[in-house]
């Protein structure tokens, strides 16, 4: 009977072990299905790779990767502290992911976000999934319902009945397509907005935010994690990205002609304006093909170096925009129009700051639809339109 006991319990140990063994391995991985349907993981459970520090690349920071999850340690020494940013852009996506909060902790993970060195924080550009202990925080604290988890921080309200469990991990989701926004936590739909629409430009500029006049602006970037003054831990971080599969294929009778085309007039100068609302001022224009076209961009902001720059872009008929945007995201010495993307490019200004201008000529043989874009990062996401070319 003792050796009979020992070997129960020596196979009990040996179960649990391998349960165990299995269940932490089936973080972080995707099941075969969901890489057929185009699931990506932007967490390994091993690595950072894919992350970098705000506005300071690759660098020892509060950031760390323990037993399977991504954590930040805020009172973390001798480190670079700041938020984590994505190494890519992204703009239409399906994202899931799981967190885990210390006792009455406040972080959370930003969408859209604009990265350059004249902006200092990850918040003043892009909205906020707000991560948080309701249980926990101070009561004064959710008195206002933006500042709930699963709420936009600050802008949109979570008035549904979701709750975060506290010390446990939590199940979100964030979906954005076409400018529609909404977000889930534990499968409970919790916001809903069109960053693209006059309610949603309401709701920012009667909110704190609107004194970054980029906030909520953009409708693609990084995506970023906080380092705020509590613990947090992610986990599971992965995203479906929509913009291809979700384009309709252009037929014969739709290629060459869109809707309102047929109300312009043929013009052989293309004058373009924009500052920092990143808004061109216009967003379809008619030309005839094999006629010289004069591209005319000024940029109407602030007299100022230091002010937000913009050029324009026309590319060629089919290029993909996210795609092109992606291959000249480090290109700013060459005014993010490289000789590596020369062959996608029909024509591009200079990199104008406020107060300046830049003109070129170009002309366009082939009848057809084609874009042109700011190809500044993150710009391209609201800074776009198109030449309709008979």
């Amino acid at each position: 009977m003792k050796h009979s006991l020992t070997y129960a319990s020596l196979f009990t140990v040996i179960l649990i072990s391998v349960y165990g063994c299995t269940a932490t391995e089936q973080q972080n991985v995707l099941s075969d299905q969901e890489k057929k349907d185009g699931w990506a993981l932007l967490f390994d459970g091993n690595t950072m790779n894919g992350w970098h520090l705000f506005n300071n690349g690759t660098i020892p920071s509060a950031w760390q990767v323990d037993s399977g999850r991504l954590k930040c340690n805020p009172h973390a020494k001798d480190v670079k502290h700041g938020d984590l940013v994505t190494d890519k852009v992204y703009q239409d996506f399906d994202l899931r992911f799981e967190w885990k909060i210390s006792r009455a902790g406040n972080s959370g993970l930003f969408i859209n976000v604009q990265e350059r060195p004249e902006l200092a924080t990850t918040f003043s550009t892009g909205p906020e999934y707000q991560l948080l202990d309701d249980k926990n925080v101070e009561p004064d604290y959710l008195k206002n319902p933006a500042h709930k988890a699963a709420a936009i921080f600050g802008v949109v309200a979570n008035n549904s009945n979701s709750i975060p469990k506290p010390g446990e991990w939590n199940q979100s989701r964030i979906l954005q397509q076409n400018g529609k926004l909404t977000f889930w936590l534990n499968d409970i739909q919790t916001v809903q907005v069109d960053l693209q629409s006059a309610e949603w430009k309401n709701l920012v500029a009667l909110s704190s935010l609107s004194k970054y006049p980029e906030f909520g602006v953009a409708v693609s970037g990084h995506l970023a994690l906080q380092d705020w003054t509590s613990g947090v831990a992610f986990r599971n971080i992965k995203i479906k990205e929509l913009s291809k599969a979700q384009q309709p294929a252009e037929s014969e009778n739709t290629e060459r002609t869109i809707p309102g085309a047929e109300k312009l007039g043929f013009t052989d100068t293309i004058a373009l304006q924009a500052n920092e609302n990143m808004r061109f001022n216009k967003e379809m224009f008619k030309i005839k093909t094999g006629k010289k076209i004069r591209l005319m961009f000024t940029n109407t902001g602030a007299l100022s170096n230091a002010a937000m720059a913009h050029n324009v872009v026309v590319l060629k008929k089919g290029t993909d925009i996210a795609d092109f945007a992606d291959a000249v995201h480090n290109a700013k010495d060459e005014q993010y129009a490289p000789s590596s993307a020369a062959s996608l490019i029909i024509a591009h200004t200079k990199l104008v700051s406020g107060g300046h201008s830049d003109e070129v000529d170009f002309t366009i043989s082939q009848p057809g639809i084609y874009d042109y874009i700011c190809s500044v990062p993150g710009h391209w996401g609201t800074m776009h339109g198109k030449i309709v070319a008979e």
